[in-house]
């Protein structure tokens, strides 16, 4: 976990001091409200397996994937990513960091892979659904490899296994 979160916010925070603070600043009160909105649908926990969740804000986290830099879609998904295991004090600060970080560097790559392939101001309906799909796989693979590797570790598995048993995202 400390692999996975020491990383990514040294990065995520090198980014937005470089590339996002700009773009963070103008948009500052719409960016609250989605953190705002997407934290209170994240508590809304959808059981998978072995006490991991899925949670519903995965449609508006991609929204703000497609309409926001990478850096700056990451950053809002790691303060929006919000569990309500954390609130019960079930999870520990290092779980919740890493749940945190691999949503953010799951949103992050879909952010990343939409805006190299699509503008929502210029480009045509076919281009923005194949870059929507494309970003959408994305988040789904670097969230899913993420979850797989920790869950393997965690529960000393196989990680096709662990693959194998999960249900839903």
């Amino acid at each position: 976990e400390a692999a996975v979160v020491v990383p990514t916010l040294g990065r995520l925070t090198l980014a937005i001091a470089i590339d996002g603070a700009a773009e963070i600043k103008s948009d500052l009160i719409q960016l609250v409200g989605w953190i705002l909105i997407i934290a209170l649908v994240e508590l809304i926990p959808v059981p998978v397996w072995r006490g991991v969740h899925v949670g519903l804000g995965f449609p508006l986290m991609m929204a703000v994937a497609f309409i926001y830099a990478p850096q700056v879609a990451a950053a809002v998904a790691f303060l929006a990513a919000s569990d309500p295991r954390e609130l019960k004090r079930e999870v520990g600060l290092l779980r919740a960091l890493f749940n945190r970080c691999q949503v953010a560097l799951a949103v992050g790559s879909a952010s990343l892979i939409f805006n190299q392939l699509a503008d929502l101001e210029t480009s045509g309906a076919p281009l923005l659904i194949a870059a929507a799909a494309l970003a959408s796989i994305a988040d789904y693979v670097v969230n899913t490899t993420l979850v797989c590797v920790a869950a393997s570790i965690h529960f000393w598995m196989n990680p096709l296994r662990v693959i194998r048993e999960l249900k839903v995202g």
